[in-house]
């Protein structure tokens, strides 16, 4: 911050600077002036005065300052930048992590029209939204089929997909010519790193979109675990086990899948 401050206070005197500069230009005297003397006769005597070197000419001063002031405006922007390019992470922060898709979005597009997926699309924002306004919502970023949000808890984050879905169910949307509206919710718990302007990055993230995309392909079968054929493919909300552990105080029944490969993360075992 104090570089930046430098660079402008330098911007500010290079500016400073032009008005003596300019002042100094229009004090020199011309080579076509003429001063008048008067000799010892009482007569009047005529002295051309010399040139003024060309450092004290007008315009070469004016462009010299014109240069400076260019100068100080580059190297502020180019400190700036650098600044800007070395801030980190603001905060670290312990939240849950939603993500809700619209399953399908692509088919609805293609067999049903733009405009049918496009209403698709504002439904589920307008549910989710509404299910999270009262359940802790922390950060909203539209995904475009769907909505990745925040919790200060694992609670918040599940209530808020169970509400969505329950929503869908007890008042479907009203497609004539398109199927039903169908979801898919994945939730992880860690720590998220926060940016200046509250941004959310990191691992917890994307291990909550890699959940919600998940198929049965991706588990592996355990013996108490459920059949890979029965686990549903829509309509479902996935947990890892880190967000299972967080949820044991709140009541809320879990039922155990077994182990998965998620791409880019180490093996876990969702729950739902």
């Amino acid at each position: 911050m104090m570089n930046v401050r430098r660079m402008v206070m330098v911007a500010v005197m290079e500016v400073l600077v032009l008005l003596p500069v300019a002042a100094l230009a229009q004090t020199g005297t011309g080579s076509d002036h003429i001063v008048q003397m008067q000799g010892m006769t009482g007569e009047p005597m005529e002295h051309p005065v010399t040139s003024a070197p060309f450092y004290r000419e007008r315009t070469f001063l004016v462009l010299v300052g014109v240069a400076i002031a260019g100068a100080g405006f580059v190297a502020y922007r180019v400190g700036r930048s650098r600044w800007r390019q070395r801030k980190g992470p603001v905060d670290f922060v312990n939240e849950a992590v939603l993500v809700v898709d619209l399953v399908d979005s692509t088919h609805l597009a293609t067999h049903y029209g733009n405009g049918l997926a496009m209403r698709a699309r504002n439904i589920l924002k307008d549910r989710t939204l509404a299910a999270a306004e009262t359940r802790g919502l922390a950060f909203a970023e539209n995904t475009g089929d769907g909505y990745f949000m925040t919790f200060p808890s694992v609670a918040g984050g599940v209530q808020t997909a169970i509400a969505l879905l329950k929503d869908l169910r007890d008042r479907p949307p009203d497609f004539s010519s398109g199927p039903p509206l169908a979801v898919r919710a994945g939730i992880s718990y860690g720590e998220i790193l926060l940016d200046a302007q509250g941004l959310r990055h990191g691992a917890t993230i994307n291990k909550a979109f890699r959940l919600e995309g998940l198929s049965h392909e991706s588990f592996a079968q355990v013996e108490d675990g459920i059949k890979l054929d029965e686990i549903p493919n829509r309509n479902r909300i996935f947990l890892d086990e880190e967000a299972a552990q967080e949820l044991r105080s709140a009541e809320i029944p879990l039922r155990f899948l077994g182990f998965c490969r998620l791409k880019g993360v180490l093996g876990s075992s969702p729950r739902i």
